[in-house]
């Protein structure tokens, strides 16, 4: 609505003025007074307002005219968007075609292009470029177009599909037989594969499908044999033995070795089947490769599986695969070089030798005794048996017998925990039948309380003693029996506990380990070098060194003998310790750890040491020499000589 304050003499000239201003007549508008003519105003003054005009019902609703050519949509008043329908036509605003959903302002106009057919059978046959599918988009059907129905709905939403119609035509319609068919193919050169009742497919097509003219038969792939290699990189790429080729230093980083056992498969052959050609839809022939098989290689220490598929090791060692197809298994190891990117690192249950050197970054394991003929530089050696580094140990960490030191410490633990469980279990049952409370798991409480306070000490310490690996002689019987005591002694386990079986049946499993393992017979642990510096070694047995160890800390089971310098650094000893020349003038304090029982001889000996023998501890705060420290009547005694500090 329009409105507007007005002046003037005569209110019909007000509304001949607005009318002609505003294009309508003047009976539309409607004249308010606000102020007369008076004494002091001779002019009227009004509003003057021209309501909207009322639209018809035929402006609300969507409008549809045809020129001949294409329909033009003008929405109602009602129509917020449309939709097009692709198949029934093109829709355009403007000059851009509408291909999703359009919202469409006041007064917008929507050009709509029916889609037009002839009809008839046709086709267009597509190959894909490998030659492998032939398909054709066949039409069949009637000639007509797509029109638009004369009442459209009056709705928010106006979908083309929904206002279109399909209606035939009599117009002539292209005829094409089965021998266009079968010409159109052959100039295509589409000669194989071809489906049967091809014609027949087209015929039944109802508007439009697309149907598959032809199809090629797939090549059926040679399977070649495959090496199932469960050793590793070869020695050799070279497939033929007396044939040298360098090897890949980079492809050898790591370890090479790998432990057997006897009758392992180390390596396995999956025999392959030869292919079948194929053929594609213009009658090439697909070729397939041809089957190259192979044969195993047999050195010493292996054997074939009776179908000839496997190769077996003969012995328990080190399998090693010379070549692609050729085995063998080493029974002992001697590297005649240096541990280096060449070789890897070695991991092997028995003796090693090595001619050379341990270099930075790699580690050396042997199941039995390590000989290493040269130096060890900033490596790991572990011997179970004895180890012989002949010349310079630097910045490395050294463990021999390892596995020894474990099992006594096991069956220590075991005879330790057996003894004060097996009191505590029967005073248990007896306070049990005394007092006639079968709340064991209390009773046991406050037995392990007031007289067994080591026993979960003892339980946990056994747990975390098996945390060492050794399947050979731990059984599985003995980890859950010590697993199970911790559960029930520590804490607030024995208030679990709901009879005393269960710690009976762990008390026997332990007893028959002891029984049948538990005699551990020693096997003469020693290691012996020349000269260590910045390292860490640890010795089941005795350890010898003939020049001097600096810096370093050593712990040892057996008797420690030291030929020449000691300085800086600790020494753990269990047995006697004999050493040349003990620390130095300008070096950190130098520490002796060693049993109550232990003899210690030092020949010159420099101030700032401590020497603990047991839990005494003795300290030499001057240089002296022909030192002797040794218990006699359960009184720690000290021999010494004065000494200058000159040798």
């Amino acid at each position: 609505m329009r409105e507007a304050i007005a002046t003037g003499k005569k209110l019909e000239e007000i509304r001949e003025q607005w009318a002609a201003e505003w294009s309508c007549s003047p009976e539309e508008l409607i004249i308010e007074v606000l102020e007369k003519p008076s004494l002091l105003r001779r002019n009227w003054k009004v509003k003057v307002a021209l309501p909207e005009p009322q639209q018809t019902e035929a402006e609300e609703k969507t409008v549809i005219a045809w020129d001949g050519h294409k329909y033009i949509i003008k929405p109602g008043k009602k129509v917020e968007t449309v939709i097009p329908y692709e198949p029934a036509g093109k829709l355009f605003s403007g000059d851009e075609e509408v291909v999703t959903e359009l919202t469409v302002n006041k007064g917008v106009s929507l050009e709509f292009y029916p889609v037009k057919r002839k009809g008839g059978l046709t086709w267009n046959i597509e190959a894909d470029p490998e030659g492998h599918k032939a398909v054709a988009k066949v039409r069949h059907g009637h000639a007509g177009c797509y029109k638009i129905v004369e009442d459209i709905p009056d709705t928010t939403r106006l979908y083309i599909e929904k206002i279109t119609y399909w209606e035939p035509s009599s117009e002539p319609e292209e005829v094409l037989h089965e021998e266009d068919l079968k010409k159109d193919l052959a100039d295509r050169g589409i000669v194989y594969g071809l489906k049967p009742n091809l014609w027949i497919d087209f015929l039944t097509v109802d508007g439009w499908a697309d149907v598959v003219v032809a199809e090629y038969t797939p090549p059926v792939p040679t399977v070649q044999p495959q090496l199932l290699d469960y050793v590793g990189e070869p020695v050799s790429n070279n497939e033929h033995e007396d044939e040298e080729k360098e090897l890949d230093f980079v492809d050898y980083f790591g370890s090479k070795l790998r432990i057997c056992q006897k009758d392992e498969v180390l390596a396995e052959k999956i025999p392959g089947s030869e292919g079948k050609p194929g053929m594609d839809i213009y009658g090439n022939i697909i070729p397939v490769e041809k089957l190259v098989d192979f044969e195993f290689k047999l050195k010493k220490n292996v054997y074939l599986s009776e179908d000839g598929l496997q190769v077996k090791a003969a012995c328990a060692g080190t399998p090693v695969r010379a070549n692609k197809y050729t085995y063998l298994v080493e029974n002992i190891y001697y590297l005649n070089k240096s541990v280096t990117l060449e070789t890897g690192s070695i991991d092997f249950p028995g003796d090693v030798i090595i001619s050379e050197d341990v270099t930075d970054g790699f580690y050396v394991y042997s199941g039995g005794k390590l000989v290493v003929k040269g130096a060890v530089s900033g490596a790991t050696l572990k011997a179970e048996t004895g180890l012989t580094v002949q010349k310079n140990i630097l910045a490395s960490k050294v463990i021999v017998g390892e596995r020894h030191v474990f099992r006594f410490e096991l069956v220590e633990g075991l005879r330790n925990l057996v003894e004060d469980l097996g009191v505590c279990i029967v005073q248990a049952d007896q306070l049990r039948k005394a007092s006639g409370n079968e709340n064991v798991g209390q009773l046991l409480k406050i037995l392990i309380e007031r007289k067994f306070m080591k026993l979960p000490e003892k339980a946990e310490q056994l747990q975390k003693l098996l945390s060492f690996k050794d399947p050979e002689y731990v059984t599985k019987e003995l980890e859950l029996a010590v697993q199970t005591a911790q559960q029930f002694l520590v804490g607030l386990g024995p208030l679990k506990l709901k009879d005393l079986d269960l710690l009976k049946n762990i008390l026997k499993v332990m007893e028959h380990f002891l029984t049948t393992k538990g005699e551990i017979v020693s096997s003469n642990v020693h290691c012996e070098t020349t000269y260590v510096q910045n390292s860490e070694i640890s010795c089941a047995g005795d350890f010898l060194c003939k020049k001097g160890m600096y810096n370093s800390s050593l712990k040892v089971e057996g008797d420690v003998t030291i030929n020449g310098v000691f300085r800086g650094g600790t020494i753990n000893c269990s047995g006697n310790i004999y050493i040349w020349e003990l620390g130095g003038s300008s070096m950190s304090a130098t520490v002796i750890k060693a049993l109550k029982d232990s003899k210690i001889t030092i020949e010159y000996c420099h101030q700032n040491i401590m020497i603990y023998v047991g839990k005494e501890l003795v300290r030499i705060d001057e240089p002296m020499q022909k030192v002797e420290i040794y218990r006699d009547k359960s009184m720690v005694q000290f021999e010494k000589l004065k000494w200058d500090g000159k040798i």
